[in-house]
């Protein structure tokens, strides 16, 4: 764990550093914001044939990130259960009697640990979950993976340390400690599920497309975990495959499911460790 990257990911304002660097993914400078646009496109290789837009029609590279795809790149399985992003898929498993979930080998972490909400976390006793994680080249829209309702989200700050493979390996309760926004969702038979979307180093903000108050990393919301919820006269219907969200950079989606789905849906989030996944795929 000392390695000197880690030491020095330590000591960086890690939080302070990822904003200043989503306000300068976002400039509008002359030449040089498309010179890193293209550079950056280049360097990650990016699909820009799935691109809603050719690569000129982007300002910069935030921009460029959280481009849309054409319509139609991302078909929707006839399933219940959808992939919300494209990534790979790096944990899955059933809920034990403690609610653990695994982030690597020999690290695990409690439900009630990454919600910080006991409540929440003992509604979800016997459910499952899977944790997909985006690398930089994919696309970074996040898509409901079911329809229903969205009932409440909730709020946890933290710092932002990296999410790739190395820092999974080396830092406990990685997903406990980031800043993490968490969408709840209810099925039509009352069914539940989480979609908790995991900030990272240089993550400038992660965003929902169901309101523009829920803005992480962008100096806005409360310095303790806040849970949202909306009334019957505020519903928020939200279809499977539609726009759910976006990450202003790479990190983590961990899904989240209830004991009633994982029972009508044995097979659930029975894919390959390691496999990967894009929207709208069975899970």
């Amino acid at each position: 764990m000392n390695t000197p990257f880690y030491i020095f990911m330590k000591l960086l304002p890690k939080n302070a550093a990822s904003r200043a660097f989503g306000v300068l993914t976002r400039l509008r400078l002359p030449v040089i914001s498309k010179v890193a646009r293209n550079a950056f496109a280049a360097y990650y290789k990016l699909n820009m044939e799935e691109s809603e837009f050719p690569i000129d029609h982007y300002a910069n590279i935030g921009e460029l990130f959280i481009r849309r795809l054409k319509p139609g790149m991302r078909p929707i399985a006839d399933s219940e259960i959808v992939s919300p992003v494209d990534g790979v898929l790096s944990q899955t498993d059933v809920f034990d009697d403690r609610q653990e979930l695994i982030q690597a080998k020999g690290k695990n972490y409690t439900l009630k640990d990454l919600l910080r909400d006991e409540e929440m976390a003992k509604r979800f006793e016997g459910g499952a979950f899977a944790t997909i994680y985006l690398a930089p080249f994919n696309y970074h829209r996040i898509h409901s993976p079911v329809s229903g309702q969205v009932v409440g989200a909730s709020y946890c700050p933290g710092t932002l340390w990296p999410v790739n493979a190395g820092s999974v390996e080396r830092v406990e309760g990685l997903f406990c400690i980031n800043e993490r926004l968490t969408s709840h969702i209810r099925l039509s038979d009352g069914s539940e599920m989480l979609v908790v979307k995991v900030g990272a180093t240089n993550v400038g903000r992660i965003g929902v497309a169901y309101t523009d108050k829920l803005l992480v990393n962008a100096g806005k919301l409360p310095r303790d975990c806040k849970r949202y919820d909306w009334k019957p006269a505020q519903e928020i219907l939200v279809e499977k495959g539609g726009e759910l969200g976006r990450f202003e950079m790479g990190s983590t989606v961990i899904l989240v499911v209830d004991k009633k789905i994982r029972e009508r849906h044995p097979d659930l989030f029975k894919s390959s460790v390691g496999k990967a996944v894009k929207v709208g795929e069975a899970l």
